[in-house]
């Protein structure tokens, strides 16, 4: 067969999908990005299946109409974590996706609470508590209040098995997007029957449990046809998100990586499982089996962005027009806002302290404030909240010797400049902007042969950023306000 070989990857993040062509060498190809909408109000957020599917489909023929010649011999995924769905006996959706921001579930939360002591499930998932957004929860939640709805469910599926199920018509998922779940154990690297018993329900509700890249299935003929691929290309499973990225970006050894995408997310690969006094850290099953990462997580940061965005700049275009133009405004205020400062909690804190009643605030506007201060406010908010995640890995023997930054913030040149200052660190962006992605890629090709079975791409970064020691002491004066202010209004949560 002639034409181009490479390997199709699936990024499906909260707003936005990315269908994305890499070569044999994980060189990005072809990109395309297909925004949507979520269901929103209140504690509710859901998104309709198809969606994400029609994304996918759009996506798909911009990336193969830019490389006419392609010829896709593996498909991988990637896609966030926690957002699942009930599926009936064919695989049918049996209500709209409860997307992980989805925290409807705090009385079933508090409930599992009294069932799975603190220190235990932290021990056994991984993970800080037990809180209205997590899966455990919301399976609980599903039971005991769409009990008509749960009583036809077959399997409960997350949303890389979801489309994996799409595109193969097999029900099968990989561990480290189960990691995030609290029905996930890392010592047995299995699921934990106790933990879905407290929720009511037995192991058989969920999907067969496959290594992170291995064979899904073969593409079927109907998603053949709809996305514009040869039918029985092998399909295989991803990894989630972030552990995705830290997998092509090379997370480990003094390498951490800080994702600026829908959450703040910092990565440090471990091989040993550590679970911190204190406050603990998320710590994830990663993308290779017998490692873990730790996994700082901050709710909202390009989400915030967009948010300030679509509510208060409807003057301004959507997608990348639309950050360029914010960008243009905040860059022409300096360091520190003039005394304004945001605490980015849009929906809930996770880290550096767990709080999911926090909400975001704005702080310290005065009638000289503009537009562009709020704007610039939201982008050092993320760095502040990446400080103190590099502090909290330090103390965690994980200290920084690089850092490289990925995601959509990891392109614009203002917000990597401001992390940079905050921070007091050589920030460096990796070739490839969609580190996501191309984790998929590198699961898919290494699965399907077309790379060895350790390979890693290896290119000099495509861009770096150095401290400027004048922002130093304004950011420190504006990062010692915003931790008063969340210190004063803490109680009020």
């Amino acid at each position: 067969m002639s034409g181009r070989r490479c390997v199709a990857a699936l990024d499906v993040g909260t707003t936005a999908v990315k269908v994305c062509l890499f070569s044999e060498t994980a060189d990005l190809l072809a990109v395309s990005a297909q925004e949507y909408t979520l269901d929103a109000r209140g504690a509710r957020v859901e998104a309709d299946p198809d969606r994400y599917w029609q994304a996918i489909r759009r996506g798909m023929a911009e990336v193969l109409a830019r490389l006419p010649d392609a010829r896709v011999e593996a498909v991988g995924l990637t896609t966030q974590g926690e957002t699942m769905v009930p599926v009936d006996a064919a695989g049918r959706p049996l209500r709209p996706f409860l997307v992980w921001l989805d925290s409807r579930a705090a009385a079933q939360a508090e409930a599992l609470r009294a069932q799975l002591e603190d220190t235990a499930f932290y021990h056994a998932t991984g993970l800080p508590g037990i809180e209205g957004a997590l899966p455990l929860a919301k399976l609980r939640w599903l039971a005991e209040e769409e009990p008509d709805l749960f009583a036809h469910t077959h399997k409960v599926l997350l949303l890389e098995d979801y489309l994996l199920f799409r595109l193969t018509g097999r029900m099968v998922t990989e561990p480290s997007l189960q990691t995030s779940t609290g029905w996930f154990r890392l010592d047995s690297d299995n699921y934990w029957p106790e933990a879905l018993a407290a929720a009511g329900v037995s192991p058989d509700i969920l999907p067969e449990l496959r290594e992170c890249g291995s064979l899904a299935g073969p593409l079927s003929g109907e998603a053949a046809r709809q996305l514009g691929l040869a039918a029985g290309t092998p399909v295989f499973t991803g990894a989630m998100d972030q552990t995705a990225a830290a997998l092509a970006a090379g997370s480990g050894s003094g390498v951490i990586t800080e994702t600026t995408g829908t959450a703040l997310v910092a990565a440090a690969v471990t091989d040993v499982l550590r679970f911190p006094a204190g406050h603990p850290v998320t710590l994830y099953r990663h993308a290779v089996k017998g490692q873990y990462v730790y996994l700082p997580i901050g709710n909202t940061a390009g989400m915030a962005l967009r948010w300030f965005r679509d509510q208060f700049c409807p003057d301004l275009p959507a997608g990348g027009a639309g950050y360029a133009a914010l960008d243009a405004m905040a860059a022409a205020v300096p360091p520190g806002c003039e005394g304004l400062v945001f605490l980015p909690y849009l929906s809930g804190c996770v880290d550096p302290e767990p709080c999911p009643q926090a909400r975001a605030v704005f702080f310290g506007a005065t009638l000289a404030h503009t537009r562009a201060h709020f704007a610039r406010a939201v982008l050092e908010s993320t760095a502040f909240v990446l400080a103190d995640f590099l502090e909290m890995l330090a103390a965690l023997g994980c200290p920084c010797r690089e850092l490289r930054s990925l995601g959509g913030g990891a392109g614009s040149a203002l917000w990597q400049q401001i992390k940079a200052d905050v921070c007091g660190r050589t920030l460096t962006v990796p070739a490839c902007r969609e580190a996501t992605a191309q984790g998929a890629a590198i699961l898919a090709g290494r699965g399907c042969g077309m790379m060895a079975p350790d390979y890693l791409p290896a290119a000099p970064p495509s861009a770096r950023y150095t401290p400027d020691p004048a922002g130093a002491a304004p950011y420190a004066r504006a990062r010692e306000l915003a931790r008063e202010l969340y210190a004063a209004v803490r109680p009020l949560y």
